[in-house]
């Protein structure tokens, strides 16, 4: 069996394997289409076989001098042309799933449901599109066009709905599905007209090659432009956090804390002046820093942001590290904006208006984790669902943390119970050995 299909079936049975090894490669980008493009490899893989069983029976068993009226070998004739007839439409049927609106998905079936229909009716005596002789001579019936009719039907609705499927996506990579159509077209004019016979296997083979490059150019296109429109996200995230960070009410409130004590403490209102100027130049500079900044470095802003609010709440606000990791990386301005919100949430909205923040870091089996707690008022965390762009913060953060290292950020809080914001950094992205 082996050596007839390597005979007569070798190029059919190399171009499933190719098409099989396309897939194992692709499994992980997994470009849209795959799993149809699957279900037409193993269609195509039965057809191949069952080819491949017929040339085996027409060499080694089969004798045209033998009256084969009521014997299995007829049957068996009759089943396999049935499954070639009606697979061959369904693999043009499949690949049309792919482009053809979603509405228009089950009536596209009808065509393919005569088909089986008609084949069935064959199967049962009444000999409509094909018939076998008592030495199984193959001849036709009155309807043996129709398998070869309703595949230019799918083939002519492929290159309708390509077209406008490209147009749609305004893509130009229409000449591939112009090329299968033609191509199957001709083979199955020329099946029909018995000119050329038993090529149908590998001009399909070739067809859903092309047909999967087709689709996973496609794919590279949108990823491209997925990725285009996700740097642009990025970009504006980056913007966004720029201004949410410089809010008007903190400034008027460290620069009156300034004023302040430029008349009671001139060498501490000096030093308030540095930490206000470097807290405006971070969170300026945020807008084109690129990639992923130390630990050290947030901490630091952090450090400089608490100074100045320690000029309003004095003793009313405890702060406590507690740092145990300084080596990995994170997105510029992840830190801050969560104690910040410690601070404007958390600790002045609470009843007494004071509280502690503590600000902690570990190293966990596959994370670089971030604490920030706070004993203050707490809310309710599914209102987070709320928040606007003008919330300081948390989606900004959230988004910037996926984007640029695959972070998490996990926020726990109920109301007069305290929050905390937790940020994990997976090693992968955080290591600073790893290039970020």
């Amino acid at each position: 069996m082996v050596s007839y299909l390597l005979e007569y079936n070798f190029i059919s049975a190399a171009m499933i394997i190719g098409i099989v090894i396309m897939l194992i490669e692709n499994r992980k980008e997994r470009p849209y289409g795959t799993e149809h493009i699957a279900i037409i490899v193993l269609l195509l893989s039965v057809i191949v076989v069952n080819t491949e069983i017929k040339e085996w029976f027409e060499k080694v068993i089969f004798d045209e001098n033998v009256n084969y009226r009521g014997d299995s070998a007829m049957g068996f004739m009759y089943l396999r042309s049935a499954v070639e007839h009606i697979l061959f439409p369904m693999i043009a049927y499949i690949e049309l799933l792919l482009i053809a609106p979603v509405k228009k998905k089950y009536v596209l079936f009808i065509p393919e449901f005569i088909v089986i229909v008609s084949e069935v009716m064959n199967l049962c005596g009444l000999k409509i599109i094909f018939t076998y002789d008592n030495h199984l001579k193959y001849h036709d019936g009155v309807l043996f066009l129709l398998p070869y009719f309703v595949g230019m039907i799918y083939l002519m609705l492929l290159l309708r709905y390509s077209i406008s499927f490209l147009r749609a996506k305004k893509m130009s990579k229409g000449i591939a599905v112009v090329f299968i159509v033609f191509l199957t077209l001709l083979e199955c004019y020329l099946e029909a007209a018995y000119i050329v016979v038993d090529l149908m296997d590998e001009i399909v083979a070739l067809d859903v090659i092309i047909f999967y490059f087709y689709l996973v150019a496609i794919y590279q296109s949108e990823t491209k432009i997925k990725l285009r429109t996700s740097e642009l996200e990025l970009e504006r995230s980056r913007r966004l956090l720029t201004l949410s960070q410089i809010q008007p009410h903190f400034m008027y409130n460290s620069l009156t804390s300034i004023i302040y004590l430029c008349d009671k403490d001139t060498s501490r209102a000096k030093s308030a002046l540095i930490d206000f100027s470097k807290y405006l130049r971070k969170n300026v500079d945020a807008i084109s820093r690129q990639g992923l900044v130390s630990i050290k470095e947030e901490l630091e802003h952090t450090k400089v942001y608490l100074s100045l609010e320690k000029l309003r709440f004095d003793e009313d606000l405890d702060i406590e590290f507690d740092i145990k990791d300084e080596m990995f990386m994170l997105p510029v301005l992840t830190i801050q904006p969560m104690v910040e919100n410690a601070v404007k949430h958390g600790i002045n909205d609470s009843e007494n208006g004071c509280g502690k923040v503590v600000i902690s870091t570990e190293e966990m089996e596959n994370y670089h984790k971030v604490s920030i707690r706070d004993d203050g008022a707490g809310f309710d965390v599914e209102s987070l669902a709320k928040l606007d762009e003008s919330h300081v913060g948390i989606a900004n953060v959230r988004k910037r943390l996926e984007d640029e290292c695959s972070g998490e950020l996990i926020i726990n809080s109920a109301p007069d119970k305290g929050t905390e914001c937790i940020i994990l950094i997976p090693k992968e992205y955080g290591d600073e050995n790893s290039g970020n």
